[in-house]
């Protein structure tokens, strides 16, 4: 603003007041083209359009693609379920408990014959609160 104020005044310092009004502006240089300046990953790529005059077609996919394993071939493609049957047909053979006779020897309740203690099993175990919700609340 001031600027503008002392040109139109011609209040200018004398280095400046001393140049030529008249003079013609200088005109810029055309900046580069934008297609030829630019540079990216795509760049030179068989599908850049600006680098090559011809574009396989064939190559450009539009929409979504039709992939050849769909939900439905997958479902009905029955090799993995062969192969699963086959994998889990072996833990058919593990046997976890062998049930014996009872009194046979070896016997598993051979070893907590006379071990059980019944001793505390008539008596509560835990907090004895003679206070019952009711009882709390009528207090009050």
């Amino acid at each position: 603003e001031q600027v503008i104020n002392n040109i139109l005044e011609d209040k200018l310092v004398p280095y400046l007041d001393k140049l030529d009004r008249r003079m013609q502006r200088q005109l810029k240089p055309d900046p580069t083209p934008l297609v030829s300046s630019r540079y990216n990953i795509f760049q030179n790529d068989e599908f850049d359009v600006f680098s090559r005059d011809a574009v396989d077609v064939s190559r450009i996919q539009k929409g979504k693609r039709r992939e050849q394993d769909t939900t439905r071939s997958l479902v009905n493609d029955k090799r993995l379920v062969a192969e699963q049957r086959e994998r889990y047909s072996r833990y058919r053979v593990v046997v976890e408990e062998l049930p014996l006779a009872p009194g046979a020897a070896g016997s598993p309740y051979e070893d907590y014959e006379d071990e059980y203690d019944d001793t505390y099993d008539g008596n509560q175990v835990g907090a004895n609160d003679a206070d019952s919700d009711d009882e709390l609340i009528s207090r009050r």
